[in-house]
């Protein structure tokens, strides 16, 4: 029931595109038993090749295909030399990445022998297309997920009652502040032209203005993501299986490490896993541990789109990384908890709003269309301030029905960090775990809460789920 649901599931989106799952699946299954009957690795590494080969060639055509060859095109334009390799215009598969990766982490852990090969095609298609985590994730690995699917779950009320909470939270952080927030967001980033200018000149932006939208989309994302992993992983919840947290309270953290280890955490430990430490991780010198790091966050750029944009966005993130463990290895007594050290509540809140900032800045290439736009973007944000057109001319031109949006925006934002907040000073404790573990009285006002806000406030026409293009 569960298979069927789950293609069902991503059939309705469109229907033609269940045949890449189908394909990568049974590719998959063939290899992972053919290496299960091999008792060395050079014997398993055929088999691994045509998993890697297969998933990855899909992921490349679909994706990755016409940006390598639009920036191939670019480079021989400018030494006048011919080109002309036509483009592959194919509908991207809504979450390719996301299940390409899941596919390949089981092909490699049945290769270095930390997993069995399943050997029901049914268990493993299902591990492949569960339906909560099939288009967005979290990327789930075989030896979690897997063992699950083939258990037996009887209903069981605080279960339940964990998973409706987890996806109630969910709806709020997506259809409440994300689609809101993304409202004025877009009156910024979707009147850059392409080259660094604006599409209409009489609505130029600058100063805190630009600020303030990139600070909206900053929260935007993350309750986007954040969200609709809440809700996969409460819907899970209710079926009787554990899926991984995505996300644990990001934005208080107080290093840019601690940020990646608390921000899309499956894909962070996925690239770790399997390509990082592959690399050599920290267990070379300095310098090539340097460049393993920058290395793979560019790539986890990468992942994201295909386009130089999320390519800047993963080098610039790379290059906070490198900074931040030179600095560690060369000033190690140089931090501000050491240099204050009877101010924790100062430098706590200073730490967490100085890396939320550095954060944004790869977030406006995130964001942005083009590199150029970007740029152009970031120049905007030392000229004239317009912060008065972002507040108000967006209720003038249509975007929100009027300026009260705003505020109840920034209102629903404070609800978001006092409970992240929460969660945090528990040792990011599930939003599930937290309230269950509230008196009566606490759980009921949770409920009674957030089910009114959702109710009232979410705004579902225009809901686009962003990593859904990933």
């Amino acid at each position: 029931m569960l298979l069927f649901a789950s293609y069902y599931f991503y059939m309705c989106w469109k229907a033609e595109y269940a045949f890449l799952i189908v394909f990568s699946t049974t590719v998959d299954y063939y290899t992972a038993n053919k290496m299960s009957r091999m008792s060395d690795r050079k014997g398993r590494l055929p088999y691994l090749m045509i998993s890697l080969i297969s998933n990855l060639g899909l992921l490349f055509s679909f994706k990755y295909f016409n940006f390598f060859n639009d920036s191939a095109r670019a480079v021989f334009e400018q030494f006048d030399i011919f080109y002309n390799v036509p483009e592959f215009n194919l509908f991207l598969p809504v979450g390719i990445s996301f299940y390409t990766f899941q596919a390949l982490s089981y092909s490699i852990d049945v290769y270095r022998g930390d997993f069995k090969a399943e050997k029901n095609f049914g268990y493993f298609a299902l591990f492949i297309s569960y339906w909560p985590q099939l288009v967005a994730g979290p990327i789930e690995r075989p030896g979690d997920l897997q063992p699950q699917l083939k258990q037996n779950f009887d209903f069981d009320y605080d279960r339940v009652k964990q998973g409706l909470i987890r996806i109630l939270y969910g709806f709020f952080k997506k259809v409440v502040i994300a689609d809101r927030l993304g409202l004025f967001v877009q009156q910024v980033y979707g009147n850059t032209d392409g080259h660094g200018g604006w599409v209409d000149p009489s609505y130029e932006h600058g100063g805190f203005a630009i600020i303030l939208a990139t600070w909206m989309f900053a929260i935007q994302v993350y309750c986007d993501f954040g969200g609709y992993c809440d809700i996969a992983i409460g819907s899970a919840k209710i079926m009787g299986h554990n899926l991984t947290d995505n996300f644990k309270t990001p934005y208080f953290s107080k290093t840019i490490r601690e940020f990646w280890e608390r921000w899309h955490i499956t894909l962070t430990v996925w690239v770790r896993d399997y390509l990082y430490i592959p690399l050599g991780g920290s267990r070379v010198s300095f310098g090539r541990m340097l460049f393993n790091n920058w290395f793979t966050l560019t790539i986890m750029g990468l992942w994201h789109g295909a386009n130089w944009t999320y390519v800047m966005f993963g080098f610039i993130h790379g290059f906070f990384i490198v900074m931040s463990r030179i600095w560690d290895r060369y000033f190690p007594k140089l931090t501000l908890p050491q240099l204050l050290p009877g101010m924790k509540a100062f430098t706590g809140v200073f730490l967490a709003f100085w890396i939320f900032n550095l954060t944004c800045i790869p977030d406006i290439f995130f964001r942005s269309n083009t590199v150029g736009d970007a740029w152009g973007i970031i120049q905007n944000i030392f000229s004239s301030d317009t912060t008065n057109y972002l507040i108000h001319n967006s209720a003038a031109k249509g975007a929100v029905p009027s300026v009260i949006e705003f505020w109840v925006s920034i209102a629903c934002v404070a609800l978001l960090l006092f409970t992240d907040y929460k969660l945090y000073t528990n040792k990011s404790v599930g939003i599930d775990k937290f309230v269950v573990a509230k008196p009566f009285y606490a759980r009921w006002s949770f409920y009674v809460v957030f089910l009114v806000i959702v109710t009232l406030f979410a705004y579902t026409s225009k809901s686009v789920f962003i990593y859904f293009a990933f």
